[in-house]
């Protein structure tokens, strides 16, 4: 990461920022940019002037977008970067601070443009900055009770003929900065802005604040309004990638995206705490993550007066789309109240909206609020957190597990040092032990014993050389590599411990597999199958099994049903030499590659018996069981199965229900009910029912 990456930023872009590093950390927004852009070109040459009101709740870049604004209208920037100058040279930006808490009417709006128009013209005319400074320190010197606004705008206009150049204005939270005024500041400002083309108003507010859609109001129709949505998957994916370093799968990034909402800060926090994780990792320490940072949550609600924080706190703790009749519920207080509440807490950009009337159901803009507050209030709802969490890891990072303890189990197999590694990254990250079942944990010792018995270094730099391969996508070098490594003539048979042979065989076969060349991939499950089919060895066990249940799907993949309906026979004959966690997964898999052959057959009434079989062998908190799941049911719904029926088994059993929440939902979704849940949970379930529709359309 450069060092202008380093130092991005999460509030108050632009502060202590010099122009050439917001616009080089401008990465998003882009299309909202250029919108503005060309208003602005629009209003040098125009005699009426089109006035622009950026509306977004916080932490979606308002700030950001006004900074890079300004940073574009920099004469300097302009030349050194060869953008267009017409505006640099026609237009001044007076940007004015976040909060305007001095201003109370409009001769103090006037007075405070005033005193940032000084700071501004500095670099332009620094004789007229310093006049400008004089000016504004005499008149608070001289304030009278009721200062003439015309006096004060008249310096501000005299100030931008002497420069040359229309000010645009650049006002943030206008939602606040009208309830603070007196009545008359609304009429008095868009007077001025409707007949002094000297003068132009980019604004930000949090949300389409009432009066700009009331005729009666000083504001009506005065705005084109910008309204800046989250990120989308793409946009996440870019910014994530500056602000961490690491490119990122667009299936990487959407948990990310959900979780933050798609607000750019909530990402940029995310990333900070994020660089060298993984993806699992990531997720499984969002805890920590909103450990250090509950200051910021913390400050974010103590910020609001006591009714509001109040009704929030019901919003985030409801954690799914709610009424204000259910908000008043939570909150123990008058429905009439909550609504005027929520009405204020919704001008703040705290709180979002959707529908009218009865119908409109309220949540918090900032996802991650609703997390931070059920990790914190009760031990019980960790669980639900945790379930949805460790979902999303499984379901997004569909071979990231997989990939990486394939690695950390042949390394382990290696040397000591990295053995010692992976045991204390199972006692640190437990899902990592768990990918494959514990396969390695009865026989790191011995595999490792046998490993620094080998002489010839390049067996190592060989498993090193297949399963970097087989990470990068690599797939023709994987089974180039362990064809020629593993033919019947090669010597290194004889020297490379047991366990990774089979490893390299099934990596080889995984490689067949992303390649969609079954036939191949079944061969090497069977070059696993024949070697070490009779070793009573636990581990190589355990891992004849885990070829067996692959061959079979491979066979299925090939319409040899019959065929696959006989290799889980044979499972079925080794599943009593396995013990423990290992004999509860292939229980499992076993059935669920059944109930797929007898799919297949278009049995549909044994294949739903067969699942339902399986279903109760389903071991919970195992990431390869999981991604299991993840795939079986929009197989089964495309292969004609009741998803009425796959909805009932799923919910028969409550605490695997909990950990099945999204997929129950999509399923709920797509047999027409009508689900409230969190937004989270309903993000997920989308990606869910576009997943059944592609395997239902291939």
């Amino acid at each position: 990461m450069n060092k202008s990456n380093q130092r991005i930023r999460k509030f108050n872009p632009g502060t202590f920022q010099s122009d050439e590093e917001v616009i080089e950390q401008f990465e998003v927004r882009k299309r909202e940019l250029d919108i503005v852009l060309e208003v602005l070109r629009g209003n040098i040459d125009s005699p009426s002037c089109q006035h622009v009101l950026v509306v977004a709740p916080r932490g979606r870049g308002k700030t950001m977008l006004l900074a890079r604004i300004a940073a574009e209208l920099n004469p300097q920037i302009a030349a050194d970067l060869k953008i267009d100058d017409k505006l640099s040279e026609c237009l001044l930006p007076v940007r004015f601070m976040e909060e305007s808490h001095e201003i109370f009417n409009i001769a103090d709006f006037w007075l405070e443009t005033l005193f940032y128009l000084a700071r501004e013209s500095v670099k332009h005319d620094s004789a007229l900055a310093l006049e400008l400074r004089e000016t504004h320190a005499d008149l608070i010197d001289h304030w009278p009770e009721k200062m003439p606004a015309d006096r004060v705008l008249a310096t501000v206009l005299d100030a931008a003929d002497r420069l040359g150049k229309k000010l645009v204005l650049m006002v943030e939270n206008l939602q606040t900065l009208c309830e603070d005024v007196d009545e008359d500041f609304g009429w008095q400002l868009r007077g001025t802005l409707q007949s002094e083309p000297q003068i132009m108003l980019l604004a930000t507010a949090t949300s389409r604040f009432k009066g700009l859609d009331d005729a009666e109001e000083p504001f009506f129709e005065q705005f084109r309004i910008l309204d800046l949505e989250p990120l989308n998957t793409e946009e996440c994916r870019h910014l994530w990638q500056v602000a961490t370093g690491d490119a990122v799968s667009e299936d990487g990034i959407r948990p990310l995206e959900i979780l933050t909402g798609g607000s750019p800060r909530l990402l940029v926090i995310v990333a900070g705490f994020a660089q060298h994780r993984s993806l699992c990792q990531l997720m499984e320490e969002l805890v920590t993550l909103i450990d250090e940072h509950t200051e910021y949550f913390r400050g974010h609600l103590e910020v609001l007066p006591k009714s509001e924080r109040r009704v929030y706190l019901s919003v985030i703790d409801l954690w799914q789309p709610s009424s204000a009749g259910e908000i008043a519920v939570r909150a123990r207080m008058d429905v009439r109240y909550v609504s005027t509440m929520l009405g204020r807490l919704a001008n703040r950009g705290a709180v979002i909206f959707e529908g009218t009337g009865r119908k409109r159901l309220h949540v918090a803009s900032e996802r991650l609020y609703s997390i931070y507050y059920k990790i914190r209030r009760e031990r019980d709802e960790v669980a639900v957190v945790a379930n949805l969490i460790h979902f999303m890891a499984v379901f997004y990072s569909e071979a990231e597990l997989a990939k990486m303890s394939d690695k950390l189990i042949a390394e382990a197999a290696r040397l000591p040092v990295i053995r010692e590694g992976f045991e204390r990254a199972i006692a640190e990250q437990p899902q990592v032990g768990n990918v494959f079942s514990n396969i390695v944990r009865p026989s790191i010792d011995q595999a490792s014993n046998l490993a620094t018995s080998i002489e010839n270094e390049s067996v190592e730099r060989l498993f090193e050389e297949i399963t970097t391969a087989l990470t990068e996508g690599a797939f023709e070098k994987v089974i180039e590599t362990v064809g020629q490594a593993f033919t019947a003539r090669s010597a290194n048979w004889s020297r490379v411990p047991e366990p990774l042979i089979a490893l390299a065989f099934i990596h080889k076969a995984l490689a067949h597999e992303q390649l969609s060349d079954y036939a191949a991939a079944v061969e090497s499950y069977d070059e696993v199958i024949a070697r070490f089919g009779d070793s009573d060895v636990p581990y190589l066990q355990v891992l004849v099994a885990l070829a067996l249940c692959k061959k079979g799907i491979g066979q299925i993949n090939m319409d040899q049903v019959e065929e696959a309906l006989h290799t889980c026979e044979e499972i079925e004959i080794r599943l009593g030499a396995l013990t423990g966690n290992e004999k509860i997964e292939f229980t499992w898999r076993v059935r669920y590659v059944q109930a797929l052959a007898l799919m297949a057959q278009k049995k549909y009434r044994v294949a739903m018996d067969v699942f339902r079989s399986a279903y109760a062998a389903f071991p919970l908190n195992n990431e390869v069981t999981m991604d299991d799941m993840q795939k079986i049911v929009p197989d089964f719904i495309a292969n004609g199965a009741s998803e009425r029926e796959l909805l009932e088994i799923l919910s028969s059993d409550r605490e695997k229900a909990d950990a099945l929440v999204p997929l129950i939902v999509a399923l709920r979704l797509r047999t027409g009910e009508e689900v409230r849940a969190p937004v989270e949970v309903l993000e997920v379930a989308k990606d869910i029912d576009k997943d059944i529709e592609r395997r239902m359309a291939g």
